[in-house]
């Protein structure tokens, strides 16, 4: 694991941005398959982003952009993941990817949704996966005590995942969806390369657990010490129970 401690989110979020320029860089005219997660961790990240496609800094016409996860709820909802990429990313942008692929979370058939997201992942091999770490140690909606084995399905969040959605989105607990499709631990091990980030105090024990604690399923995180190319960034908030 290629750890990358920085000062701050904003440095956090410019180097996130630069692996991202790198793995499109690298592919040169070939296809290149991105899959991301969404959120506070990566907002700097996108804004990033969206001014580099739009002043030509970056071209993303031959790359291929699926997601990590998406809420069971109506797809226009605000906290939706398909929500946040077009209004955060899509909407934003004056050029087009190649593809984009996203989970449909609203569908009636839910297995009939895990069997085309799985296509799409088959069709398209991931050269980069984009993560953020949970304050539990999720990936995705991989919570604590998911099995490393799992592979795309439906998951029920832990309570910490919901309050954080509902402080993140401004909801009240009503409002707060609390199933989401994901992808499994091993189909997040399958990509080529992973990018992790954690940012501020409130990761800071996931962050020790993750990079020092024993690889366990009850922190999921701690798996991606077994994958050959991770980077992990971190601010100095986030890194201040490590031991090193």
């Amino acid at each position: 694991m290629n750890i990358i401690k920085v000062k701050d989110y904003t440095e956090l979020s410019k180097v996130a941005a630069n692996i991202f320029h790198n793995t499109i860089d690298k592919k040169g005219t070939h296809e290149v398959v991105i899959n991301t997660t969404t959120g506070a961790s990566y907002d700097g990240m996108f804004k990033l982003l969206v001014d580099d496609i739009n002043n030509k800094k970056l071209f993303i016409n031959n790359t291929v952009i699926t997601n990590l996860d998406e809420y069971v709820a109506n797809r226009n909802d605000k906290f939706t993941v398909y929500r946040y990429m077009y209004e955060n990313f899509y909407n934003l942008i004056n050029q087009s990817p190649k593809y984009v692929g996203l989970l449909n979370g609203s569908t009636e058939d839910i297995e009939g949704e895990i069997e085309r997201y799985k296509k799409v992942l088959q069709s398209h091999p991931r050269d980069l996966q984009i993560l953020g770490l949970g304050v539990n140690g999720h990936l995705g909606a991989n919570e604590p005590g998911t099995s490393f084995k799992s592979s795309l399905f439906l998951a029920n969040s832990d309570e910490s995942t919901i309050q954080s959605t509902m402080n993140y989105q401004g909801l009240n607990r009503s409002e707060a969806p609390t199933q989401m499709l994901t992808l499994g631990l091993s189909d997040i091990m399958e990509a080529k390369e992973i990018l992790l980030v954690a940012s501020g105090e409130r990761k800071a024990k996931a962050v020790q657990k993750t990079i020092e604690g024993t690889i366990s399923e009850s922190c999921p995180a701690t798996i991606l010490r077994n994958h050959p190319n991770v980077t992990f960034i971190i601010d100095e908030e986030a890194s201040k129970y490590l031991k090193s």
